[in-house]
């Protein structure tokens, strides 16, 4: 009976095994894969525009890339500033008495750095659209709009008037 107990002991703990081994490399591929498609912390837009680069003609698409990646680096210190006045308003939002006036200083300062940080993305586009033929910045546009950088909000007035 207990070579029989044994037996069964080993092949739940082979199965176990074999099913931890597979979830540890699983998850191992789908960390990789996630750390390879991550966008630059605290920037969304470039993965955007890096995806809608990828119509363009390989000459083209190298000049957007750089130019967007050069732009993003510059970017870091105002990325760091709006990341920093968030943690800000967060940590005032939850002291015991609310500070109006440090509060909207935070925001206000959030709001400036992304602004800055949007600036310097459109000028970056600018900068390669006015470098592209009008064939490529079609394209381009195109792209952008596929890849949703370019899409309207929708209205909720018109949800509403369906219903």
């Amino acid at each position: 009976m207990a070579s029989r107990t044994l037996r069964i002991v080993l092949i739940v703990s082979l199965a176990l095994n074999v099913f931890v081994i597979g979830g540890l490399a699983g998850a191992a591929i789908m960390w990789q894969r996630a750390e390879t498609q991550r966008p630059l912390p605290g920037i969304g837009r470039p993965a955007r525009l890096r995806q809608a680069a990828e119509a363009l003609s390989p000459e083209n698409r190298r000049m957007v890339r750089q130019s967007i990646r050069a732009t993003a680096q510059s970017l870091r210190p105002k990325v760091q500033e709006a990341r920093a006045a968030r943690i800000d308003t967060g940590r005032l939002l939850v002291q015991p008495e609310l500070d109006r006036a440090a509060l909207e200083a935070a925001f206000a300062r959030a709001r400036a750095a992304d602004i800055a940080i949007r600036t310097g993305l459109e000028k970056a586009v600018i900068d390669a659209a006015a470098r592209m033929p009008q064939s490529e910045r079609e394209r381009f546009v195109e792209a952008l709009d596929r890849a949703g950088a370019m899409r309207q909000p929708k209205d909720p007035r018109q949800d509403g008037a369906r219903r």
